[in-house]
């Protein structure tokens, strides 16, 4: 702790030294603020972008983002595509739509851009999902370099920037088609525009940052409140205020119209998320057994966040939000629920994807801006020579993402597969422009539907909201046979469904072909979702029946 402090000033050291001349030995000694041509910047974007193309479009499937592996890329095209096709013109819409209601569950900014993008290009490709992630990974490295150079110089932007650029956690995540890039992106341009460009800007980019990322409600707040700890005029941050709680207003208003819940994604991503409600896995003792290396890396984070706001060195914004994010990643995961859902893989997930990038950052400081000035000049050919170093060992990282991933193609293609028989089942008569009942949890079989079998989304009805979701807790459908089957027939025809596919081991369905089965003509099933497909021919109740049967159920 007591090396912390020389390594990085306070603002008045900062302020002092920036008044008096360079000592000679100094590196770099163009001042920081100095602007650098575009060509920077593009030359920057450029080398991020082309391992990240590189690994999308030759070192994997474009079209398989990770099959049962990322479920949660397709699970966000779903949202978009449906919001669409469905939520833009529902009734009580314009709202976001969804087969499993995680419609705003990570919020609302990603589906919104990416509704623009299909209209704009008049394609549905998950292509497009990971290209808009890709963007925005490059869009993190430009920054990355800008701050860096804003704050240490040249040297270790160029470093910082190198170690972002060939990451593979960061080559593979970027191009996946997750929403990290995108809030990262925004919480960077919010640092970026701070103070320089007005408070204003920085508080518009974190508020929107929220609509991104659930977990950037905390980041967003945590940056606004950072800033007023800095040595700034009251006018700075009376419009950073303006401009975060502006956008946050809005979000909040939407939420509570829309859900109920005016926080409704930090709610269910952490308050609720955190303490089981929906992680009720038991956590195992492989589990647990890493819970000791996320406390050291929790502690050590946490050291380092808590310096950074005592002190408040000139980077103090990006040395909190970036120890901010290890503190959060690491206590999410080693102290919460969170736990249980740990793999052997978790570290080259998207979660820890930015704070490795930190960490190359705080590499680059240490060794490109510190050493010089406590060694010298000489310093510095070792410095990039650990520097490139580090890119080359950390390309280790390739195999465990290759193991996971690889084996994932074999099982996109028998989703595509089962998909494509499932729409050749529909697009025959007298199944095809009606309703096809799904299950809510396969967002992958949703895409090759809509993409490459002709059943558009707006033809999808989510077996979420059947009439079993609605029954009391206790409303058995042998007990209440006549009133339920009026409740199935009702649902059928309110949602024009003539074909369902039915999940195995859903007792409900089961009990339902059982009942009546002269509803129902077996087309065939789909062996690997485990899935069994019916055509459906109920007869059609009235509107008194119905009405009579939903209060009869409660």
């Amino acid at each position: 702790m007591r090396l912390l402090p020389k390594i990085l000033p306070s603002e008045a050291e900062e302020d002092r030294r920036l008044d008096q001349p360079e000592p000679l030995d100094e590196p770099e000694p163009q001042p920081h603020g100095t602007s650098l041509p575009w060509g920077w910047t593009l030359a920057i974007a450029a080398g991020a972008a082309i391992p990240r193309l590189l690994y999308l479009f030759f070192f994997s499937d474009p079209e398989n983002p990770g099959d049962r592996q990322y479920g949660d890329v397709w699970h966000h095209w779903q949202i978009a595509y449906l919001t669409k096709e469905i939520g833009l013109g529902a009734p009580g819409g314009p709202r976001l739509w969804d087969l499993k209601g995680l419609d705003y569950f990570w919020g609302v900014l990603h589906p919104l851009l990416m509704v623009a993008v299909f209209d704009v290009t008049g394609s549905i490709d998950i292509v497009l999902n990971r290209l808009v992630s890709l963007v925005f990974g490059v869009v993190v490295v430009v920054l990355l370099f800008h701050l860096c150079r804003r704050y240490w110089g040249t040297q270790v932007a160029l470093a910082a920037a190198l170690i972002a650029t060939l990451l593979p956690t960061s080559v593979m995540n970027d191009a996946s088609g997750m929403l990290e890039p995108l809030g990262v992106a925004l919480c960077l341009i919010g640092l970026w525009a701070w103070p320089r460009r007005g408070g204003f800007w920085a508080g518009l980019a974190f508020g929107l940052a929220t609509m991104a990322r659930a977990e950037a409600w905390i980041f967003g707040l945590g940056m606004v409140i950072a800033a007023h700890l800095g040595r700034l005029g009251s006018r700075q941050r009376a419009s950073l205020i303006t401009g975060f709680a502006g956008v946050m207003l809005l979000y909040m208003a939407v939420l509570q119209n829309k859900t109920g819940n005016a926080i409704y994604p930090l709610w269910w991503n952490f308050f609720a998320n955190a303490v089981g409600k929906w992680e009720i896995t038991p956590i195992s003792a492989s589990q647990a057994a890493v819970r000791p290396i996320l406390g050291v890396l929790l502690v050590s984070s946490a050291i380092g966040l808590a310096w950074s706001l005592w002190r408040r060195p000139r980077p103090y914004m990006l040395l909190t939000f970036g120890f901010g994010y290890w503190v959060f990643v690491t206590g999410m995961l080693g102290f919460t629920s969170y736990l249980a859902s740990w793999v052997w893989w978790m570290p080259i997930t998207r979660v820890f994807a930015f704070p490795y990038v930190f960490a190359g950052v705080l590499l680059a400081v240490v060794l490109l801006w510190w050493a010089p000035r406590r060694i010298g000049k000489r310093a510095v050919p070792f410095a990039w020579a650990a520097i490139g170093a580090t890119v080359v060992v950390s390309q280790l990282a390739w195999i465990p993402i290759y193991q996971v991933f690889a084996p994932t193609e074999a099982a996109w293609q028998t989703t595509l597969a089962e998909s494509r028989q499932l729409g050749a089942w529909y697009n025959q008569a007298p199944y095809a422009g009606h309703a096809l009942a799904v299950p809510d949890d396969r967002p992958d079989i949703t895409y090759a539907l809509a993409r490459f079998s002709g059943v558009e989304g707006k033809h999808l009805v989510s077996e979420m909201y059947d009439p079993f979701a609605y029954m009391p807790s206790g409303y058995g459908y042998a007990d209440h046979r006549q009133v339920v089957d009026t409740l199935i027939e009702c649902w059928l025809s309110d949602t024009d469904t003539r074909m369902i596919a039915i999940p195995n081991g859903n007792s409900n369905y089961e009990q339902m072909l059982a009942y009546n089965p002269n509803w129902f003509d077996h087309l065939g099933t789909l062996p690997t979702a485990g899935w069994n497909v019916v055509g459906v021919n109920a007869p059609r109740p009235s509107a008194a029946d119905c009405g009579a049967a939903r209060s009869a159920s409660h």
